[in-house]
């Protein structure tokens, strides 16, 4: 039975989906088709062979609430989510810099934590990890892929047809493994 409405969620992963598939086949040389969005993994495909290619989709954020802010249930990066911030530091209740960004540190580690966690999951053969990117920055994650790599437990690696991160912008994909 076909929903007339996808939640916040498959709306996101959608999204993804259907931009990753198209950046993968721009990049490989293939011509998946995506033929069913539904659960574990998110995204089952074939290309014009009858090849299959899965993928599941998950996020990544540079800050705790940073998702929810995005989809518009935090105010954790407007001009009032700042000012009730700052007023907890002045108060001795925060620190100033709990809500700073930094690419080699807390972003970067938030996605071997995203990863690390999906590692352990079981989709079959032909299966990637997506990672959809959901910073407001766009974060060159070339710069970072030996380091990530590195600090992955890949023994328990699932996914043969690799370890992707979609741009924010949905414009560029970059493999991790």
């Amino acid at each position: 039975m076909k929903k007339d409405h996808l939640s916040e969620k498959e709306e996101i992963e959608k999204a993804t989906g259907e931009a990753f598939i198209r950046l993968y086949n721009e990049k490989m040389g293939t011509s998946f088709r995506i033929l069913e969005h539904s659960d574990a993994p998110d995204f089952r495909c074939l290309d014009s062979m009858n090849n299959p290619f899965n993928f599941d989709v998950t996020l990544t954020e540079d800050l705790p609430k940073d998702i929810a802010a995005l989809c518009g249930r935090s105010n954790h990066r407007d001009i009032d989510g700042l000012k009730e911030h700052m007023a907890k530091v002045k108060e001795g209740k925060a620190h100033p810099l709990e809500r700073v960004s930094s690419f080699n540190g807390n972003v970067t580690e938030t996605l071997i934590n995203r990863i690390s966690k999906k590692l352990n999951m079981r989709y079959g053969k032909n299966t990637a990890l997506v990672v959809r990117d959901t910073s407001r920055l766009e974060w060159d994650w070339s710069m970072a892929i030996e380091y990530i790599k590195k600090a992955l437990d890949l023994s328990h690696n699932t996914f043969d047809k690799g370890i992707w991160v979609i741009s924010n912008s949905k414009d560029n994909i970059f493999r991790i493994v």
